[in-house]
């Protein structure tokens, strides 16, 4: 296990249970833009969360000046697709220039660190059947701004592998969830309208849903983060690494699975305005380069969800109207 870890984006919800994952065996660093970091309570030690605009490389390079870390997880990013498309000027800037700036820092101030980027299984875009699953050699065909901040982000990591030198580890992550998600992803937004309906806090008791015959590929948080601690270890540099399953799962399994969960009679209606601008079909990759570090998923798609549907119930108990 490395010593010093810094994660950037650690207040959020995979940075978190990175965190958490990490905490016990090295010195973990957090870096994030939010000042609250209620995800981070009771994980770290205090004084050990740094607030920091990865935009402003002056205050990156300082803090990497400072930690020197001997991995650097890069999480922080603006990470909702369908925001991208409103925001793509933001999107683009947020999450291309803070791995530059992150990249630059670690060049001047720690060459030595392993600098683990998180791209997006999103970075492959619109997969015909007949590539399926996909590869790390698969062709990149964007479908939204993220995807393409993503690429622009992933490729520089690379670069800075090629002709800087430095140990560059490239993470490539399809769909996952779990306790801490936002809402705004599918599986945690079912989980939480569900855990509303249970306890009694939404007037209308019919679940909002979008498109439900796309098809991804999840992994629940715990076996991501597994995978960042291994590929921490044991990735080849300048290497890309698909995090992920191996098999596709309808949407509407998906939120099945979570009305089974749950003992009231729940209304499912469409809401148009809940699905993307391009929606593709169906997606899921190869996960053969991972496993041959050693790696395997340990949550069934039954236990993660019901792990996720637990949170939100806890989340909201005793928030009865």
């Amino acid at each position: 296990m490395r010593k010093r870890i810094l994660i950037t984006g650690a207040a959020g919800f995979t940075g978190s249970h990175l965190a958490e994952r990490l905490s016990g065996g090295a010195e973990v660093w957090a870096m994030d833009v939010c000042g609250d970091p209620v995800n981070l309570s009771g994980i770290l030690p205090e004084g050990r969360f740094i607030r920091c605009d990865l935009l402003d490389s002056s205050a990156v390079l300082e803090a990497v000046s400072e930690i020197r870390p001997d991995a650097l997880f890069h999480l922080a990013a603006q990470s909702i697709p369908s925001v991208s498309f409103d925001r793509p000027e933001e999107t683009l800037r947020t999450n291309i220039f803070s791995t530059l700036n992150l990249l630059e820092a670690v060049k001047r101030a720690s060459p030595a660190t392993v600098f683990l980027n998180a791209g997006s299984g999103d970075e492959y875009g619109d997969v015909e059947e007949r590539d399926l699953p996909v590869k790390e050699t698969s062709e990149l065909r964007p479908e939204n701004p993220y995807a393409v901040s993503k690429i622009a982000a992933d490729f520089l990591s690379y670069q800075y592998w090629k002709s800087e030198g430095l140990s560059v580890v490239r993470l490539r992550p399809f769909n996952h969830f779990g306790p801490r998600q936002s809402e705004r992803f599918v599986a945690s937004s079912f989980a939480r309208q569900i855990a509303e309906i249970e306890a009694g806090i939404r007037e209308d008791r019919s679940l909002k849903v979008g498109n439900l015959e796309s098809s991804r590929d999840f992994l629940h948080v715990r076996d991501v983060v597994s995978a960042y601690v291994i590929l921490m270890e044991k990735g080849t540099y300048g290497e890309a690494y698909n995090v992920c399953s191996g098999r596709a799962v309808k949407i509407r399994e998906l939120l099945e699975e979570l009305l089974k969960l749950s003992k009231e009679r729940i209304e499912v209606v469409e809401d148009k305005g809940r699905v993307r601008a391009k929606d593709s079909k169906a997606k899921y990759g190869d996960p053969a380069k991972l496993k041959a570090l050693g790696w395997s998923q340990s949550v069934t798609l039954k236990e993660g969800l019901k792990d996720l549907l637990d949170y939100w119930r806890g989340r909201l108990k005793g928030r009865h109207n």
